[in-house]
């Protein structure tokens, strides 16, 4: 004899309510672990560009120093000691002489955003001061620069080694923290 069979109807109020709750907590678990992937690969990216952006501000910026025959400072109204900008005389003809065309100049020139710096590369000056060629060697990206000569115990004038201190964020608040890059290169070419 067989068993009487039960009709079955459907799922019962605390089945369906044991679903609902099994069905939040993965949902949350889910939600949670994609939000946190989201955060990873935003500060991955952010600090990715920012070296990569830095990196070549430093190669191009440790070239210049390794090339010239000396520091200078014009002593500019707004960074007199030249810790917020460099220059360097590279002699281009091999003369000897210091001519306007051969002073390289590096500065940070704020950005639109009011909180970034494009890094930016001027190549000598003509009459009255008006550079020949400026190039923008990183957009928005830098926070600061500071350079100092010697270890900061000499002047441009004679000094032998500039360190250069680049502090970078590519989105500030938002993803990595600021990051500080700093190195030193020696005018091999001192004369």
């Amino acid at each position: 004899m067989k068993p009487a069979r039960r009709e079955d109807s459907g799922l019962t109020l605390i089945e369906l309510l044991i679903t609902m709750v099994l069905m939040g907590v993965v949902s949350t678990l889910v939600v949670g672990a994609v939000s946190q992937a989201g955060r990873v690969l935003i500060r991955t990216d952010d600090e990715a560009t920012g070296l990569a952006d830095a990196k070549v501000v430093m190669d191009r910026l440790g070239r210049d120093i390794r090339e010239a025959r000396s520091a200078v400072c014009d002593g500019a109204a707004w960074d007199p000691t030249c810790t917020s900008h460099l220059q360097v005389w590279i002699d281009a003809n091999s003369d000897y002489v210091e001519e306007p065309t051969e002073i390289i100049t590096w500065q940070l020139v704020q950005d639109a955003d009011l909180q970034h710096y494009d890094v930016v590369r001027i190549v000598g000056s003509g009459a009255g001061g008006t550079p020949q060629t400026t190039h923008i060697q990183a957009s928005s990206l830098i926070v600061d620069a500071i350079f100092s000569y010697d270890g900061g115990a000499a002047s441009a004038a004679t000094a032998h080694e500039i360190d250069i201190s680049l502090t970078y964020d590519s989105k500030l608040d938002l993803g990595s923290r600021e990051r500080t890059a700093v190195f030193s290169a020696r005018l091999r070419n001192k004369g």
